[in-house]
């Protein structure tokens, strides 16, 4: 049986291990000057995660084949308790290098919680406008 102190030790162990930064990106309803509705992201504070590149996957598209790169994130259980599919996640260092410019994924599906780390499966997209 897994002891507290284990699991506070594997929990530190986790939070050594994200050597990059994030900021979750929160997103408000908005409406446009023609009554177009929109969202506008609100940024969280820059926080400590564990970016994992992506893999391609195939699938079908109407005009062949279409290839998505997707990767995954790790955040700590607080920074990652607020995430859900709605949300942006913003990474501004990788390996403690500023990346510049940031990159923007959307969050596919939702976030998984472990006992170290919540885990999540992103997108990359373009920056939001504003």
């Amino acid at each position: 049986m897994l002891t507290a102190s284990e699991l506070a030790g594997m929990q530190a162990a986790q939070a050594g291990a994200m050597l990059d930064r994030c900021r979750v990106l929160t997103p408000t309803a908005a409406t446009g000057e023609f009554g177009q509705e929109g969202a506008v992201y609100e940024e969280g504070a820059e926080v400590a995660c564990g970016f994992e590149a992506g893999t391609a996957s195939r699938g079908g598209s109407l005009a062949g084949v279409m290839v998505v790169l997707n990767a995954r994130l790790r955040l700590g259980l607080v920074d990652g308790a607020t995430v859900t599919p709605d949300v942006l996640i913003q990474v501004t260092a990788r390996a403690g290098a500023v990346l510049n410019p940031a990159e923007f994924y959307r969050v596919a599906g939702w976030p998984r919680r472990g006992a170290t780390c919540v885990v999540v499966e992103v997108e990359r997209v373009a920056a939001p406008a504003g």
